[in-house]
Parts: C-alpha cells; structure tokens; sequence
C-alpha cells in the first residue's frame, strides 16, 4: 500500500502529481555502502514498492515501484538514527527510522505508527561527519535515551525498577505489567514483555511511548507528559508520585477512555486492551471514534 492509498483511508486532501520518473543506475546502487548510514547522513530508503530520496535541500520525493513521483516532503529535522518529514498539502508527517529500519507515518501532527519496513538505505557521501556532539555535562543536564529512569503519561508511569528491568504503573500507583529492558540509543529505551509478546519504545525525541506485539510494527499509545534521569551528581532518588486513592465506583460501571485514533478493529484490539490496563479496569470490546483520524475512545470496565 502507498501513502497515496493510506491517505486516501484517511479521508485526507490528495493532491495528483505529474509523470515524472525516476531515472536509477541498480548498478551505481549497489555500489553505494551500506555501513555507516544513520540519520544524518541518510540520503535515499527503499522499500517495498518504492523508495524515498534526498532530491534537493530540505526535500524529499516518494517514487512508486514503476518509478513515478508519488509526494513531495519537507525535511524538518534529523537526529542520530532519524529524518522527520512534512507534506503541508495533506497534514502527513513521516519519520524514517534507520535505526529500527521502519518509516513511520502520521497525520495533523499526532501520533505515529510503523508503515514500511525499510529494506535498503543509502548515504550521502558527502555527508559523512555528524554534527557536534554536545559535552558531556550537556548531555547529562536533559534527560535521553541513556539516563531516563522514569516516564509519566495520562493514566500512569514506566519506572526502571532494577538493573535491566521496568515496571508499569498505573493513575493510582499500583504495579501493573513488568517488562525487560532490551536495548537503548540516544533518545530511546526499548522493553519487552515476553509473557504478552509485547514490546515497547520510550522515545524521548518525539515524547511518545509506541506499542507493538510479536516484534512487529509499533503504533504511537501512549504521550509522555514529563520524565526523569538519572541524576549524575545527587545520589537522590526522585520517588515516584503518591499514589492517589482511587474514588468508589460501583461494582460495573464502564468509561470511555481517549486511546488515539484507532484505525480498525484490529488497531483497536492491539490498543484497547493496553488502555484498559493502564487504568485498572477491564477492555468491554467496545469502541468508537470521536474525532476522524484524530481520536477515539475505548469501553473500560471497572
């Protein structure tokens, strides 16, 4: 599926491009190295049915598998592992993720969710020195994927409670799933619960915490409202929030609670069940959405 088909499910403004074609060399392709690709150096990311390349300053163009321009993008920004797009025509953001290997899609600025596996990137050869590293004391003053300790959203917290280990709380304190952690970069911490197949990315660049299942694509849940780190020169140990005591509710009562936009049913049955979890209560089956490709709401019992 291209962007232009997703757009087109997300009832989004599409505006045609021409007939230009793409004119590649395979052979001067695969000459190009591999090695050394991250997000500042990235030029081009293929994938299956097309490809996305550098084509100017601060642009980018999607090609189709016969070559044809697709959609035009706007670079916004880049990082050690990422290139963040913007199509201002269709409120469609792009993230490529040459460290998980993934192209993530968005629209109006909101979350994001894994949309092609990215099979094959290339660098600029030009481009081979990274910008400045910040000192270390710089680095150690905001919180990253290296010193986070604890993250808070609507609904709850992830706390590393041990060497390699976190735990997730919920709005009234109380531990609810545990997870292992699997690996860190410079702006994210990577946790695995085996025992749901579930699997989960911290991303303190963009401040959301994504979800995903079986080692597959991951989908934005959750926005981190604020974090913590460690701290390098108090020994300190910032205690999480107290817990609050939850109100008295009746033996069945149900709420809707915002999840994000959920696509389909299947969207809804990877999120819903990780709503109900982070609120104490119990996913009914139930869901709808409230605001198109913006918002929707799960059924929780309590």
């Amino acid at each position: 599926m291209t962007i232009l088909n997703k757009a087109l499910a997300m009832g989004l403004t599409v505006a045609t491009m021409g007939s230009t074609y793409l004119v590649s060399s395979e052979a001067a392709y695969a000459q190009q190295r591999q090695q050394g690709v991250n997000g500042y150096n990235v030029s081009e990311v293929r994938f299956n049915g097309g490809l996305f390349r550098e084509t100017g300053r601060g642009h980018w163009t999607e090609y189709g598998a016969d070559g044809r321009v697709k959609f035009i993008f706007r670079e916004t920004s880049r990082d050690d592992w990422s290139v963040y797009l913007d199509d201002s025509s269709r409120n469609i953001q792009l993230q490529i993720d040459i460290h998980r290997k993934w192209i993530r899609l968005g629209d109006n600025g909101g979350p994001m969710h894994d949309f092609y596996a990215i099979t094959k990137a290339s660098r600029n050869e030009g481009r081979t020195r990274t910008p400045p590293q910040p000192s270390p004391r710089a680095e150690r003053a905001r919180t990253n994927g290296s010193n986070v300790q604890q993250v808070y959203f609507a609904g709850g917290s992830f706390k590393k409670s041990g060497p390699g280990r976190w735990t997730e709380y919920n709005a009234q304190g109380r531990a609810i799933y545990n997870f292992t952690e699997t690996g860190r970069d410079q702006w994210s911490v990577y946790l695995d619960d085996r025992s749901r197949n579930v699997q989960l990315q911290l991303d303190l660049y963009r401040n959301w915490i994504g979800y995903g299942q079986n080692g597959g694509a991951k989908s934005d849940l959750y926005q981190i409202q604020s974090s913590s780190r460690v701290q390098a020169a108090a020994p300190q140990r910032r205690s999480p929030p107290p817990a609050r005591r939850p109100d008295p509710r009746p033996v069945s009562n149900t709420r809707n609670i915002d999840a994000g936009p959920i696509w389909n049913q299947q969207d809804a049955q990877r999120k819903c069940p990780a709503v109900a979890a982070s609120q104490g209560g119990q996913w009914t089956g139930q869901w709808r959405t409230t605001v198109q490709g913006q918002m929707s709401v799960c059924e929780i019992r309590f």
